[in-house]
């Protein structure tokens, strides 16, 4: 759902991106078309500053969707790296370490993740468990004392 969802928003940078760029290319010419107008024809100064107006808007709003669109895409990036280092049990510091990492390469963490894994004996590169073999202890749920009466 993750990739999907950042595939949809690679689409939407897209599509907003030519479309500012469009609507930027619209208030060129529509400044231009101001000057060319004559003075004395205040009705049509006057049309052309409203237009202009809502173009200045539309650029505006494709700016920011271009924008919130970023900023959504790094939000899955982290989502996803969030869930793939999940059962691993580091400290948090880590783990944030590892979440907040600069993107780079084809892969999920890029090169950030290399110093953290430690290859096993049939040549499998894999997360080191922060607990010892001895030490797991099952999940015990929290227990409320008896209950007493005011």
């Amino acid at each position: 759902v993750l990739k999907k969802a950042h595939q949809a928003d690679a689409w939407a940078i897209r599509t907003s991106t030519s479309a500012s760029f469009f609507v930027r290319a619209s208030l060129r010419w529509l400044r231009h078309l101001r000057q060319i107008i004559p003075t004395n024809n205040v009705r049509a100064h006057q049309d052309l500053a409203k237009v202009i107006a809502a173009t200045e808007y539309a650029a505006d709003a494709t700016f920011n969707a271009v924008k919130f669109s970023a900023r959504a895409m790094a939000a899955q990036v982290s989502a996803r790296r969030l869930l793939w280092l999940k059962h691993w049990q580091a400290d948090l510091k880590q783990k944030w370490r590892l979440v907040s990492s600069p993107v780079s390469g084809d892969k999920l963490f890029g090169e950030a993740l290399d110093p953290w894994l430690i290859e096993t004996r049939n040549k499998k590169k894999v997360l080191p468990s922060a607990l010892r073999r001895g030490d797991h202890r099952p999940f015990q749920t929290f227990r409320r004392g008896p209950s007493r009466p005011f």
